[in-house]
């Protein structure tokens, strides 16, 4: 039997640096998303975001990034 690689789970890293989801989101992954880039298309399609931070980048869910925009956390 041989394993193929089926794609990337991309992950809510919640409204600010030091709190994480709540919901522990990840964006849903369409059938022909392989790589982390495709995966984030399908996301902002959604209304994910992704926002660069020092080194990587960072995934909000819409309901994270709605709590950013209000002040809440």
């Amino acid at each position: 039997m041989t394993a193929y690689p089926i794609g990337v789970e991309v992950s809510c890293d919640g409204p600010d640096e030091q709190t994480d989801c709540p919901d522990s989101a990840a964006i849903r992954a369409g059938f022909a998303s392989r790589t982390a880039r495709q995966v984030r298309a399908d996301g902002r399609a959604d209304g994910w975001t992704t926002r660069r931070a020092p080194g990587r980048l960072r995934d909000v869910c819409p309901g994270c990034g709605r709590a950013r925009q209000d002040g809440a956390r």
